[in-house]
């Protein structure tokens, strides 16, 4: 594809896991602005990629980003794949750990997504993409502050879709399951000694997820145009029990 005529997608959170592999999913297709804390983005950079090293809790990171978004000629899609996971329940966890989840994996997020309709609004049609989870939708043991996170991202994009889909904007969710990243090898170190850990799954698989998968998803969501406000669970069944 004539690089000249590439819809541009931001993807933020593009150094994790899941992040790494839906840039090699949309590199092919798209112009990618890459954005992570991690030095590690810096390595995507080629002929359709651009990465940027950014902290986007910080407001002046936030602006640097704003101001690339400025120099850019037009922003089709934006990816949050961004997000954290500290175990412990209600009487276990923090006051600290409570506040760190909700800020980076709810407050940041309508941060981005505030930074991010302005240019969104000015194409025909464009799309956001949330990463949440499937513990999003259902109870789990000894991840209180995680689980309410994830919930309240999935209500989230329900209102974004409501507020902006009459002027173009595309808004969903993909809730993954258990996806072999660092921050579910951190956890599970953790959950090593809870004896209600997470895989107690009512003898249904105890299957990790293939991160081309959620890549996959992220990629049909940006090339449809009918489904908004939708919570698209990848998670091999575990909440089907």
């Amino acid at each position: 594809m004539d690089q000249t005529k590439r819809q541009t997608v931001l993807v933020l959170g593009a150094a994790g896991g899941i992040g790494s592999s839906i840039i090699d999913k949309l590199k092919q297709d798209y112009q990618v602005l890459a954005v992570d804390r991690n030095e590690r983005v810096l390595d995507f950079a080629v002929d359709t990629i651009q990465a940027l090293q950014l902290d986007l809790q910080k407001s002046d990171d936030r602006q640097i980003l704003k101001a690339e978004l400025d120099k850019s000629s037009g922003l089709y899609g934006t990816v949050i794949a961004t997000g954290i996971m500290i175990p412990g329940s209600v009487m276990e966890i923090s006051e600290e750990d409570w506040n760190r989840t909700i800020n980076i994996n709810v407050t940041m997020v309508y941060h981005l997504i505030k930074l991010v309709i302005p240019y969104l609004v000015k194409e025909k049609n464009s799309h956001i993409i949330v990463l949440a989870s499937h513990l999003g939708t259902v109870g789990s043991y000894n991840l209180a502050a995680y689980s309410t996170s994830k919930a309240a991202i999935i209500e989230l994009i329900k209102c974004v879709a409501l507020d902006y889909g009459d002027q173009g904007v595309i808004a969903n969710c993909i809730s993954p399951g258990f996806v072999k990243t660092e921050i579910l090898n951190s956890a599970m170190k953790q959950f090593a000694t809870n004896k209600k850990w997470m895989f107690a799954s009512g003898g249904l698989p105890k299957q990790h997820i293939d991160p081309q998968d959620i890549a996959g998803m992220v990629l049909f969501l940006l090339q449809q145009t009918c489904m908004n406000g939708e919570n698209v669970i990848i998670d091999a069944g575990y909440t089907v029990r």
